[in-house]
């Protein structure tokens, strides 16, 4: 049996100890050390994701607006909310797997949604029923299932 333990250069239980006591800035700082001593120099510029942990920098999330997506054993629909001045713009495309809505929630804009089962290409219909966008597409039946060899 490999002696495990004894390949480490510290003792763990101190180890633990220190880690717990840390703060995130001495732990930055460390990296930073070990990072100037292995690549040398300035590295400001080569990693992007530098910074102060001080900081509060507000990072504004845009939020994309999650439709309903449910299935039957025939079909898969999508409900999206859309204002009637807004009903002109969208279209609508489709893979097997995903929704593609464009012109949504905002003109440019195409969102992305996965659908739960795959669907067929043709038959899908949409209409417009009180500010809201109701798509039923038609579920693929034939599942392709390919056997696989185990050696």
């Amino acid at each position: 049996m490999f002696p495990w333990n004894k390949q480490f250069p510290f003792d763990q239980s101190s180890f633990t100890k220190n880690l717990n006591k840390m703060n995130p800035k001495e732990v930055e700082n460390y990296i930073q050390n070990v990072m100037k001593n292995v690549f040398g120099g300035d590295l400001s510029q080569s990693f992007p994701f530098q910074g102060d942990l001080t900081q509060n920098e507000r990072v504004e999330k845009v939020e994309k607006p999650t439709p309903e997506i449910f299935e039957t054993n025939e079909f898969v629909y999508v409900k999206l909310n859309i204002p009637k001045n807004h009903d002109k713009d969208i279209k609508l495309q489709h893979t097997n797997h995903q929704l593609l809505v464009k012109n949504y929630p905002k003109q440019g804009d195409v969102s992305k949604y996965m659908l739960p089962a795959p669907v067929k290409r043709k038959g899908t219909k949409a209409r417009y029923i009180d500010h809201y966008l109701e798509i039923q597409l038609v579920k693929l039946d034939e599942n392709s299932i390919s056997e696989v060899d185990i050696t």
